[in-house]
């Protein structure tokens, strides 16, 4: 895997054990923090006494965060779920509902020690818990191990579907003061870079009072964030068009953008995208009168996707009231067509005609015949 660069940015890891710390001096020492939500090691879900608190000082000085769940993979796959399920619900009592922090939420994933499991047997549960995460949140989930646990583990390489984690951003532990370890983490289950590397838990942090686990994170914040919420978006109906425009976003990994009516998903932009037109009798489930709402999202080359912006862009009442009009004038020139039509069709059956003079009343007549008439 990589080593660190002079542009790496730096963070920590808390727990309640480590939650003694000064967050006016931390925010100017720190880039990120992972926090410590719950864990499994006891057999039973628990929550880290001071979670909250810590999701709150993050919020409150300006330091993005997340946090990690230590995990207890076992043979009872269905385990995954109930962890994974408890993991959501304290993510959302410390950050808001359907929020998870800024960073990628974390599973930590460094037991059983004993290889009580087998190696098959820990890949499944992770990739199961990581899937129900991302299926329920709509964010992506990181992975903490040791790069000791990776080669215990087979290097977590499945018998039958091979490196089935490796698609997951990876903070790995490696310490590189213990002299037996490299200077850098080398490349391991199916894994060749790191997202983030915990490269010491002996860390010495203007803040802290006592030795944290530190580490070097990428050159930047976006790769380890979700994107950013779109700005300065507008919406405006027309025609039964919705015209959208939007300021680009600043995210280096920017990949695309997603656009929806009223919820209903419209269509997706590439990344150099700042407007669209939405054909708006095409959007599914939109009647005459309803508001018409405009929501957009940015994604990342992760895969991850901003909060959701949305606009009212006004109503379709009007549109629908002058597309009604035109229709019921179309209606009437319609029949008023059939109607001469019909008249020059009848015209066209009579075969015969004559001028007629009237002696007693000295009027001259016009008179047209039948076909099949004869005299």
């Amino acid at each position: 895997m990589q080593n660190k660069t002079s542009k790496s940015l730096f963070g920590v890891d808390l727990n309640q054990y480590r939650a003694n710390a000064d967050f006016k001096i931390l925010a100017t020492k720190c880039d990120f923090i992972f926090l410590r939500s719950s864990g499994s090691g006891t057999g039973k879900f628990k929550v880290d006494t001071k979670f909250l608190e810590l999701a709150k000082k993050c919020r409150d000085y300006g330091i993005p965060s997340s946090a990690y769940h230590f995990a207890v993979p076992s043979a009872d796959l269905s385990t995954a779920d109930s962890q994974c399920d408890d993991f959501i619900n304290i993510l959302q009592e410390g950050y808001g509902k359907g929020d998870y922090g800024e960073l990628f939420p974390v599973v930590d994933v460094e037991v059983p020690l004993d290889k009580s499991i087998s190696t098959d047997n820990l890949l499944d549960w992770v990739d199961r818990f990581r899937k129900r995460f991302e299926s329920k949140t709509r964010r992506r989930l990181m992975i903490y191990t040791g790069s000791f646990f990776i080669d215990m583990y087979n290097n977590f390489k499945h018998s039958k579907k091979g490196y089935i984690l490796s698609d997951m951003p990876l903070w790995i532990a490696m310490y590189s003061d213990i002299p037996a370890n490299p200077p850098f983490p080398n490349d391991g289950g199916g894994w060749t870079r790191w997202r983030v590397w915990q490269f010491s838990e002996k860390g010495d942090v203007a803040g802290i009072d006592l030795p944290v686990d530190v580490n070097w994170g990428p050159d930047h914040i976006d790769l380890l964030r979700m994107p950013k919420p779109v700005s300065n978006v507008r919406a405006t109906i027309h025609g039964g068009m919705a015209k959208v425009t939007w300021n680009k976003s600043t995210d280096i990994d920017l990949n695309g953008y997603n656009l929806f009516v009223n919820k209903e998903y419209v269509t997706t932009l590439d990344k150099n995208a700042v407007s669209y037109t939405i054909d708006l009798s095409k959007v599914p489930r939109l009647k005459a009168g309803m508001e018409v709402v405009v929501g957009i999202e940015s994604f990342d080359l992760d895969g991850e996707f901003s909060k959701r912006v949305e606009v009212r862009a006004g109503t379709r009442e009007d549109e629908m009231e002058r597309e009604d009009t035109i229709e019921r004038e179309d209606i009437i020139e319609r029949e008023d067509t059939i109607e001469r039509e019909d008249i020059i069709e009848r015209e066209d059956e009579m075969e015969f005609q004559e001028f007629r003079y009237d002696s007693v009343s000295e009027e001259t007549f016009f008179i047209r015949y039948p076909k099949g008439w004869r005299i």
